[in-house]
């Protein structure tokens, strides 16, 4: 009965996680015009992590308010930005089970051409995150 027990804790807790991905694995998802590379922008991959949470909801990603794609587990984008300082959200639209916390928001300082790499995840309550990326 005991490893039962442990055995559905561990499951818990293994569905509770997403696991980083790799801009070379993950598949790529189109951004609206207005962020497409252009001369002197510099690329910022975004890329969702995989994982059992949230797997059947598409997050939105945000750059300075605007939404740029909707992405599934395990898929990025790449916009191509001036340098400067940018703000990326990302946050759930949807309505029912595909609802949440309002989109977090942060800051990050794009330098000319330095490209930069944030992960979209999901904590343990929940909440939908953007961090940067030392995976690329």
């Amino acid at each position: 009965m005991k490893k039962l027990i442990a055995g559905i804790i561990c499951f818990g807790l293994m569905g509770c996680s997403t696991t980083p991905v790799s801009p070379t694995t993950a598949k790529e998802v189109p951004v609206i015009l207005k962020f497409q590379e252009r001369e002197g922008t510099v690329p910022v991959t975004v890329v969702r992590d995989k994982g059992m949470v949230a797997s059947a909801c598409a997050i939105t990603a945000y750059i300075d308010g605007g939404q740029v794609a909707n992405l599934d587990t395990g898929e990025k984008f790449v916009a191509y930005v001036k340098p400067g300082e940018v703000v990326v959200g990302a946050g759930f639209i949807g309505s029912g089970l595909c609802s949440g916390a309002p989109r977090k928001e942060r800051m990050f300082t794009v330098k000319d051409g330095k490209p930069i790499y944030l992960r979209i995840f999901i904590d343990q309550s929940a909440n939908v995150d953007i961090l940067p990326s030392t995976i690329n």
